[in-house]
């Protein structure tokens, strides 16, 4: 059999000078690797093939942070965590960074060999059974950008702003995004796309102790725009049994799996989803031009300030757009002290026909102002090239 190839990621040396000794006296374990940082770890494992990582948590501070980041870059290696005293919420940082197991100082020789052994066993498989028949483009630098899309009442069209966003930069870049339906009570994201799921983000949390860029990528549904989707489930009391800590680990694994992730909040602030709010690069407020939208609006924007969210980062998105409003963009931007960074035109026809027939307005190709309105959205937050004008 080959050799399982190991890194070493330990600063203490007698610990470092143990672990090596143990792991050379194993016929198919191979010592590739030794580092000290995370700097050099990366070093070596952008140049020499690595099966198992071993990281001790003290490790630069912080041994979990270093998983983390050689998750997201080099998903292809199974990572272990050396801890010294097994807490409660040990097995739940370490599954939150990546890892596989979890060994406890003092090293036992028999159950580190065996962890090694599983892990590797456990990291084949799953790239194997996952394995498309189309390669997969892994990211290797960085996270995905992450745009949450929420809106304070129903109606405002943030389902609709979600999909287009969602297929729109799919369509524009070519990179690989993420569609996410953190509505948990009515969200409609599948019915909206005229798909019908094999498996929804509630089958996810069941399996969230392996999840992995390969397992969560197998619950999700290929749309023919291009675009992946994670729908939420069609029974709501099924996703009773999720909590913030999964929704955080959900998304953290796709922000490392995927260029984009769009996610359709629901329209109301609860608790479980406060994750998508701290991981969000940019979260889109989607309002209408009538004064009821607006009050709400303001209102969510108050919340998000006594809640620290950086206004930086939010962004007004005005839907149903029509010429003969009586509130134009700039009294919005008054009203909300915020930025608007697109304007959709209200096509009712249009987007009735989409949502009956689950064609996305952005899947075709298309001069209509709604379709440019979407695409100037869409360069505005990818900061690709010039925005089209619009007649």
């Amino acid at each position: 059999m080959d050799k399982i190839k190991i890194l070493l990621v330990e600063q203490d040396d007698e610990q470092r000078k143990e672990i090596v000794r143990t792991l050379q006296n194993v016929e198919y374990l191979s010592m590739t690797g030794l580092a000290n940082t995370l700097e050099e770890a990366e070093r070596i494992l952008e140049n020499k093939t690595i099966d198992v990582v071993l990281i001790d948590s003290k490790t630069d501070g912080n041994g979990y942070e270093i998983s983390e980041k050689l998750y997201s870059q080099y998903a292809e290696a199974a990572i272990i965590i050396l801890e010294d005293e097994l807490h409660e919420d040990t097995l739940r940082k370490a599954v939150f960074s990546g890892a596989k197991d979890v060994l406890i100082h003092p090293l036992i020789p028999s159950k580190m060999v065996d962890a090694i052994y599983k892990a590797n066993q456990h990291q084949k498989e799953s790239l194997l059974s996952r394995k498309e028949s189309t390669p997969k483009i892994r990211r290797k630098n960085g996270l995905g950008q992450v745009y949450a899309v929420f809106g304070t009442k129903g109606g405002v069209g943030k389902t609709l702003i979600s999909i287009n966003l969602a297929v729109g930069i799919a369509k524009m870049t070519g990179k690989r995004v993420a569609l996410i339906d953190l509505d948990l009570e009515f969200g409609d994201i599948a019915l909206s796309l005229n798909v019908s799921p094999k498996f929804t983000i509630a089958d996810i949390v069941d399996d969230i102790r392996n999840i992995d860029q390969d397992l969560i990528e197998s619950y999700m549904i290929a749309h023919d725009s291009g675009i992946k989707i994670l729908p939420s489930h069609s029974r709501p009391m099924m996703n009773d049994f999720m909590n913030a800590e999964d929704i955080d680990i959900i998304l953290r694994t796709l922000q490392s799996t995927f260029d984009f992730v769009i996610i359709d909040m629901p329209s109301r602030f609860i608790d479980i989803i406060q994750p998508a709010f701290a991981i969000a690069d940019k979260l889109l407020i989607v309002t209408t031009p009538d004064v009821s939208s607006l009050r709400n609006t303001k209102t969510a924007l108050i919340t998000l300030n006594e809640l620290n969210y950086p206004k930086s980062k939010i962004k007004i998105i005005l839907n149903k757009v029509n010429k003969r409003d009586t509130i134009k963009k700039k009294d919005v931007e008054t009203t909300l002290n915020a930025d608007v960074i697109g304007s959709i035109i209200s096509e009712s026809r249009i987007v009735s026909e989409s949502l009956n027939t689950g064609q996305p307005i952005m899947a075709a190709k298309s001069s209509r102002t709604i379709n440019k309105d979407f695409l100037n959205l869409v360069k505005r937050l990818t900061d690709s090239s010039h925005p089209i004008k619009t007649k």
